[in-house]
């Protein structure tokens, strides 16, 4: 279980109700064990806010060009014209403690169509020139 406060209140009624009818081993010292994923989870998403900001570009990055077809299908020209394999965008989940890494490696992939990206849609306001990938995320990268 992960570390809320309804869960720990329902295992200690729980473990009060097993321990009254003597069918915990140990005395239910080993009863209740938070969740390692969710520790791991919290964790780091402690350690991402340190990059809050490069986060928040490379995520609203992926949602401008992601909910558009017409934008999505601007992308992939341009992937189709540098000839490189042809991979999706990722976006992270909040639940899932590895997804902002897949998400953050999978932009890196494609670092150079961003500023190409950029000039065919005016609209897009996020990693407009390389000099915005090195301030934000290369750096970054380099800790």
């Amino acid at each position: 279980m992960d570390d809320a406060f309804y869960n720990d209140a329902a295992i200690r009624m729980l473990k009060d109700n097993l321990s009254f009818h003597k069918r915990l081993s140990l005395n239910g010292k080993f009863f209740h064990v938070c969740c390692c994923a969710h520790i791991l989870n919290l964790l780091v998403h402690d350690g991402l806010s340190e990059i809050e900001d490069v986060n928040y570009n490379v995520k609203e990055s992926v949602k401008h060009i992601t909910t558009s077809t017409v934008r999505l299908t601007i992308f992939n020209d341009i992937i189709k014209q540098l000839q490189l394999p042809n991979k999706r965008l990722i976006l992270d989940c909040c639940t899932w403690w590895n997804a902002t890494y897949l998400m953050l490696s999978r932009v890196l992939e494609f670092k150079d169509l961003f500023s190409r990206y950029a000039q065919q849609d005016v609209s897009y306001k996020y990693f407009s020139s390389d000099e915005d990938w090195y301030q934000r995320v290369i750096d970054v990268k380099n800790l």
